[in-house]
């Protein structure tokens, strides 16, 4: 019906409207269903498109969103029904199918991911192939690994989704099609979807609430702790052994209550951190999990880590046979993304509000989570490898970065003078700095 591509990003559309995505340009067009009988339809807005754009832009990354045709409005759409709903991504059996209307609208071509803003659909199972028989899921989100992925917030109480929900999911999805899981390079089967210390809107705890809202509230970082409500991690933050937690130590940010005694003391703490709906409305949702799912639960550089599905699609159709391979392993491993259902549950063990936080569009940080430890000397400044000695940090970090401090003595020869405007803090000891 109509065409519009995002101010922000126009200039870079032009030059690459018909070129593959390069290793720093991603392109995605966004055609919507349109209102039906009760007057809703799912056109984003453009502050959706502008935040999510902004996101990637502060990694050094483009983003070109293509917001582009208004499409029929259906209540579900379809796989195969004769098949348990499956061969989602590629049946045209009906008009209200992923593929049917791709085929119908879709405008770009090599290189572009094609996104539907779409009601609801169907899947027979998560993995949409074991038989299990065709049913509407509440799902967010479907992404196939390569250039095809939905955004379907219908089934929520907030339908057609706030700006929040609707920005965390179109990232989430997006970052399927970009190499990305709900549990960094760990399996999601011998952990949780909730992972907490991985702040990125893949993992279930913060793609529709915000990650910075979240972590926060979580008591899982201060309030001066360098995050933002939309962005995928940098994998700094520390691993968490649920087999034994220290509460000195916390998350290295801040001390934690793993086990829930109001105190903060305790060391070898045996504790299942993921959501099970018993600690509803309580600030520590984990509170009374039975410990049945114990792990190490760790952070993953995702930005570091970024795999454009679309590229490998284009690959794949000259031939590639390395190409077909991984995009066939990501669909393999694809599950359907965070339920209405599941939604509603962890908004009342955080107790948080119905839609979430307000969408805006985020200034970059300029800083860091520096980690800095006086007995190591690595140079990354990431929790697993902190930076050596208060000279090295401010030598080497940026402006307005925070800098946690493993508690200890940091003899150092010389003067040290902290002239980088920035914050120290020691989540618990004592810290000299000579």
């Amino acid at each position: 019906m109509f065409q519009r591509i995002s101010r922000m990003t126009f200039a870079a559309a032009v030059s690459a409207i018909s070129a593959a995505a390069s290793a720093d340009t991603f392109q995605v067009e966004i055609d919507y269903m349109g209102a039906d009988g009760d007057g809703h339809d799912h056109r984003p807005p453009q502050i959706v498109i502008d935040a999510v754009v902004q996101m990637f832009a502060c990694q050094g990354h483009t983003l070109v969103i293509d917001l582009d045709d208004e499409i029929p409005h259906y209540a579900t759409l379809i796989g195969d029904p004769t098949n348990d709903c499956s061969n989602f991504w590629n049946y045209t059996g009906a008009a209200n199918t992923y593929r049917s209307i791709r085929n119908t609208y879709r405008d770009r071509g090599e290189g572009w991911h094609y996104c539907l803003f779409a009601h609801a659909y169907s899947t027979d199972d998560d993995n949409l192939n074991n038989g299990s028989g065709c049913q509407t899921s509440g799902s967010s989100g479907l992404a196939n690994g390569g250039d095809c992925f939905i955004v379907t917030l219908g089934t929520f109480p907030t339908n057609p989704g706030t700006p929040i929900q609707q920005a965390g999911t179109l990232a989430h999805e997006l970052g399927h099609n970009l190499g990305l899981s709900h549990c960094g390079v760990m399996n999601c089967g011998n952990t949780t979807e909730y992972i907490q210390n991985m702040p990125s809107i893949m993992a279930y705890t913060y793609q529709l609430g915000g990650v910075r809202n979240r972590i926060i509230s979580l008591g899982y970082a201060p309030e001066y702790a360098l995050f933002k409500e939309l962005d995928y991690s940098h994998g700094r933050l520390c691993a968490l052994n649920e087999n034994s937690l220290s509460e000195l130590n916390g998350t290295r940010m801040r001390r934690v209550d793993f086990n829930c005694d109001n105190d903060t003391d305790d060391v070898g703490v045996v504790q299942d951190l993921g959501f099970s709906g018993i600690g509803s409305g309580n600030s520590a949702p984990w509170c009374g999990n039975p410990n049945t799912n114990l792990s190490v639960i760790s952070d993953y550089d995702e930005w570091g880590n970024l795999s454009d599905g679309a590229g490998l699609v284009a690959d794949a159709d000259r031939g590639n046979p390395y190409a077909r391979q991984i995009l066939d392993d990501r669909l393999a491993k694809m599950q359907t993304c965070i339920t209405s259902q599941e939604w509603v549950l962890i908004e009342a063990e955080m107790g948080g509000p119905a839609g979430g936080i307000d969408l805006e569009v985020e200034d970059c940080i300029g800083g860091e989570n520096v980690y800095v430890s006086s007995t190591v000397n690595f140079p990354n400044a990431t929790c697993f490898l902190p930076i050596g000695g208060i000279q090295n940090a401010q030598f080497s970090s940026p402006n307005n970065s925070v800098y946690y401090l493993y508690p200890g003595t940091f003899n150092e020869a010389g003067m040290t003078t902290l002239n980088k405007p920035g914050i120290w803090s020691c989540n618990t000891g004592l810290a000299q700095i000579r």
